[in-house]
């Protein structure tokens, strides 16, 4: 029997999602848990699995085409399988997104819409450009239309190096490219660059980009819903700064190299087998726990910040924490991530050490109840046996959910996290 793959939920309060690219095409056959599409979030550009196998008989929604979340997008069944009902399927998904349909709408008239709909999607005269997140943010910045910037990706969809090579036809002040921490590393501001004007003037209201509309409301319903508490402590990271130094000379013929965020990581895992109550959920009727740990990193790439996780690491060891680390960074960056990965953290590390913040609270993200911040790794004075010496010192404050555990808990947890650190080699097994 056939099998409907549906626009899936990547990503807390996605409401819809852009087919980028088809990785299969009708009559190729497919497995269960195998890629079939790209599909582009808010975001970033994730694998889509598919959740059935057989062969694929029907794409329903082309490259380019924005679908909202739980619509028919593909159809798999067995070879040879009709599928008779695919006219159904695109007229109960028209029914479903037409909010000025009526009670006796002709459904043959829902199917042309539906058809017409996806048309002015893909095509140009539709009223509805299709850009990428960093493509439409890069334009923003300039303030190039994006009307005037022929795409070259799927469907028309401007991308990024379409609107780096974009010249108008005369040149102009808002063309520009604008010198921001966001675009430009700090070492190519120099005292010879000329100031260039902001593309928004005072008063001026600025648009907000869907990027920027998904944090608003993940951030607000997450403050508005969970009681968060707050616990900070003070990390003795010397022991741990020297045990790496020593991996990394030792391993550096092998490709390893362990960072900071490695350790912490690992320390997070270990800490989350003896309070499970960070890696839980809550729910109405009761506390969802977890059966496995994905601890979710904060990772930027060109498309901006995304929290994807590294899953089922409950049981890898360092070493194998800091190569799936590294794996996810890199799919991020060639948008190979999986709906999973993208989708499946229950407890989050937000990272800010690189950028010398010496410490920060984080929000946390739904559903999960707990997200640990640290800052950077600092020499400090501190007292070992009675003596003051230099010391590397790093804070770390835990977020969590009051409604599903308490300070004295959250105290319980991060000084279980500060204990491994202290003591790095209990982190090598």
């Amino acid at each position: 029997m056939a099998t409907e793959l549906k626009m899936p939920q990547m990503g807390y309060d996605m409401e819809e999602g852009t087919v980028v690219r088809w990785l299969k095409e009708e009559g190729s056959t497919v497995t269960r848990n195998e890629a079939v599409a790209e599909i582009e979030t808010d975001k970033a550009v994730v694998e889509f699995e598919s959740d059935s196998e057989g062969v694929l008989l029907k794409i329903v929604a082309p490259e380019g085409t924005i679908v909202p979340v739980g619509q028919t997008i593909a159809v798999v069944g067995s070879v040879g399988e009709e599928v008779s009902d695919v006219s159904d399927i695109l007229i109960e998904q028209a029914t479903a997104t037409n909010d000025s349909e009526t009670e006796n709408s002709d459904p043959a008239d829902d199917l042309e819409q539906f058809h017409e709909t996806t048309e002015v999607i893909n095509g140009p005269a539709t009223g509805r450009i299709l850009a990428t997140p960093i493509a439409r943010r890069i334009a923003e910045e300039r303030s190039i239309s994006l009307s005037n910037v022929p795409g070259s990706g799927p469907g028309g969809r401007i991308t990024k190096k379409d609107i780096e090579e974009y010249e108008p036809d005369l040149p102009s002040q808002s063309a520009i490219p604008v010198p921001s921490e966001t675009t430009i590393p700090k070492e190519t501001v120099t005292a010879n660059v000329e100031p260039v004007p902001a593309p928004f003037t005072q008063g001026e209201k600025q648009p907000i980009s869907r990027m920027r509309q998904q944090i608003a409301r993940v951030t607000v319903k997450s403050k508005t819903e969970k009681p968060h508490f707050y616990v900070s402590a003070e990390i003795n990271m010397t022991d741990a700064m020297s045990l790496r130094r020593q991996i990394n000379d030792q391993l550096k013929d092998d490709g390893v190299r362990l960072t900071v965020n490695d350790l912490i990581v690992k320390a997070c895992i270990q800490a989350l087998q003896k309070y499970p109550k960070f890696n839980a959920y809550y729910q109405d009727d009761g506390i969802q726990y977890n059966d496995k740990i994905n601890i979710a990193v904060a990772i930027a790439d060109d498309e901006g910040l995304i929290v994807p996780a590294i899953i089922d690491c409950g049981e890898k060891s360092l070493r194998q924490v800091s190569q799936m680390i590294k794996n996810l960074a890199e799919r991020s960056s060639n948008g190979s991530l999986s709906s999973q990965e993208y989708t499946g953290g229950t407890f989050a590390i937000s990272n800010l050490g690189m950028f010398d913040v010496s410490s920060f609270v984080a929000i946390i993200h739904p559903p999960q109840s707990a997200v640990l911040a640290v800052g950077t790794v600092s020499e400090k004075p501190i007292v070992v046996d009675g003596e003051i010496t230099v010391g590397q010192v790093m804070t770390a404050t835990i977020s969590a959910d009051h409604r599903i555990v308490d300070g004295a808990e959250g105290a319980q947890f991060l000084i279980e996290v500060k204990r491994l650190l202290q003591s790095p080699t209990s982190l090598m097994f």
